[in-house]
């Protein structure tokens, strides 16, 4: 199936945010005039007129939503050809993502997409996990989705995407909903199949226990690539801990964050 036919299908998995819709305010027949509700954000509209050709941009904590997001692709992706762009801290849905997922595809400018604190949620991950993948042509090279309410659906997604993506090298998913499932589906991959990530964040993700310990121990001995893996405020014993970082200790330029 197509990216454009996936994202047609009403049936997307998992958790799916409410579509916003802007319906024309009823009229009396008697009133001359026809007013509609035309969504317009003023602000935003400014904004776009200072942002330089090829920067990072920040709309962090902007109140931003999903209608917003045909306006961002348009002016500060297309136009502006965006290197990074940060979009943490707004109201941004799985709505949203799909417009940027529609859109994506053949972009060759943007590099980092930080969709932290907002509501993407595995439906969400979902879409972005599609479009990532290598035959629609995105070089994104980092991506930060913490705090997301991404659970072990969304990672099976990232793991299907990370099986064959060979841009990626930053990945955050901090403050999720992630559990031992979850690690076990990316140490899998990252062991035997992804050679370009480097910094994975699963830190306080507190449904990570001692479950993982292996899994986390079997990625440390057999990855060669990451360079830092941040773990903590999981829910791991002090015993986990020592293991952990006894094995990170035997690897060179690597930290481990625990």
């Amino acid at each position: 199936m197509c990216l454009s036919d996936m994202l047609k299908n009403r049936n997307l998995p998992h958790k799916c945010s409410q579509t916003i819709s802007f319906r024309l305010k009823p009229v009396n027949p008697v009133k001359k005039n026809f007013v509609s509700e035309i969504y317009y954000h003023p602000k935003l509209e400014q904004k776009f007129h200072s942002i330089k050709p090829k920067s990072y941009v920040d709309l962090s904590y902007w109140h931003l939503i999903d209608h917003d997001m045909s306006m961002i692709f348009k002016h500060i992706i297309i136009n502006k050809q965006c290197i990074e762009l940060n979009l943490s801290g707004n109201h941004i849905t799985s709505q949203g993502i799909a417009i940027l997922a529609f859109r994506l595809p053949n972009n060759l400018t943007l590099r980092s997409l930080n969709l932290s604190h907002n509501r993407i949620n595995d439906t969400g991950v979902y879409l972005l996990s599609e479009v990532l993948l290598p035959k629609h042509s995105v070089y994104l090279e980092k991506l930060y989705l913490s705090k997301n309410g991404i659970s072990n659906d969304g990672i099976r997604y990232l793991s299907k995407m990370l099986k064959v993506n060979d841009k990626l090298t930053e990945l955050q998913l901090a403050n999720n909903e992630i559990g031992d499932e979850g690690v076990r589906q990316l140490a899998n991959i990252l062991i035997d199949y992804n050679t370009t990530l480097k910094v994975l964040n699963l830190s306080n993700n507190i449904f990570i226990t001692d479950s993982s310990l292996d899994y986390l121990l079997e990625l440390l001995e057999y990855n060669q690539t990451l360079t830092k893996l941040s773990i903590k405020g999981c829910n791991l014993s002090e015993k986990a801990k020592i293991k952990l970082q006894l094995q990170a200790n035997g690897k060179k330029n690597f930290e481990l964050e625990i």
